[in-house]
């Protein structure tokens, strides 16, 4: 039987988006995944403070009995419910806003001032222009980069 993943992951992200409202949660992101031998159903959740372990918690109880109820996926799989992470992923302007003054990585398309990737402070993003401030090999560069040239970009841990 072919599994169609692009129902279980639309089905999944209805029933999660349902179960997240009821607790005042947002969700990230939803896929259905095929790792290291193992079939997962990873959500992704946030809340305006950070998602907290009890608060994960509940939502992978309250979308586990939304799954059971409704029983779509017809194969074994792990149901997987946590946090973006220290290094969340920027994935819209609103994020790239909310971390204005923040520690990022920024991967491009193409080179930017000869480089593909950099880490560095976020100093603004103003029509759709990103000014990163960088420390490469000791020497302080700011860089200033379109949106539409970056890959992707996400926070950093500063070491």
């Amino acid at each position: 039987m072919k599994i169609d993943k692009e129902r279980i992951i639309s089905k999944s992200t209805e029933l999660a988006n349902k179960c997240a409202s009821e607790l005042g949660l947002e969700i990230v992101s939803v896929e259905y995944v095929f790792e290291n031998g193992v079939k997962i159903l990873r959500i992704i959740a946030t809340s305006d403070e950070g998602l907290t372990i009890d608060q994960a918690s509940l939502l992978n109880e309250a979308i586990s009995l939304k799954l059971d109820e409704e029983d779509f996926i017809d194969e074994e799989y792990y149901l997987e419910v946590s946090s973006e992470g220290i290094e969340k992923e920027l994935r819209n302007d609103k994020d790239i806003t909310d971390a204005v003054g923040k520690y990022v990585n920024a991967r491009f398309y193409e080179k930017v001032e000869s480089f593909k990737e950099v880490e560095g402070d976020l100093i603004s993003f103003i029509d759709n222009n990103l000014t990163i401030k960088c420390n490469i090999k000791g020497r302080i560069k700011t860089i200033i980069v379109k949106k539409e040239q970056i890959s992707k970009i996400r926070l950093a841990v500063k070491f």
